[in-house]
């Protein structure tokens, strides 16, 4: 995978880790992202896992290759008002032109606060 996109500043990601087996994504909640009630916005958690599970894609496929998410299943779990957050992601699945990886967004002390599946078309450039 080359440079990070520089959308992962707007949202506060930092790519932790990512090889054959594991990404991980740590997301610096900024303020505005929280909902009115103090707690992360389910749809910025939505975000970190699209990016989460396409890193840990990535590192499963060719530089040139592309992907792009057709479906994400997000199940909320807790609620949170922390500002740093993990996404862990796992590749399930690699095809010629599908894809399917998963994941959970921890606390940084750990507690679970969602579950995502996601399903990428990947568009794989010529050798």
């Amino acid at each position: 995978m080359s440079g990070l996109p520089t959308f992962m500043d707007v949202f506060g990601f930092h790519l932790e880790h990512a090889d054959e087996h594991e990404a991980v994504v740590r997301m610096e909640v900024p303020p505005a992202l929280m909902s009115p009630f103090g707690q992360v916005h389910g749809g910025v958690i939505a975000a970190l896992f699209d990016t989460g599970l396409a890193v840990a894609i990535a590192h499963r496929l060719g530089g040139d290759d592309r992907i792009a998410t057709h479906n994400l299943n997000v199940s909320y779990v807790a609620f949170t008002r922390e500002p740093r957050l993990f996404c862990r992601s796992r590749v399930l699945s690699v095809r010629r032109s599908v894809a399917v990886a998963e994941g959970e967004v921890t606390s940084a002390a750990g507690e679970l606060i969602a579950k995502a599946v996601g399903t990428f078309g990947v568009r794989r450039q010529p050798a």
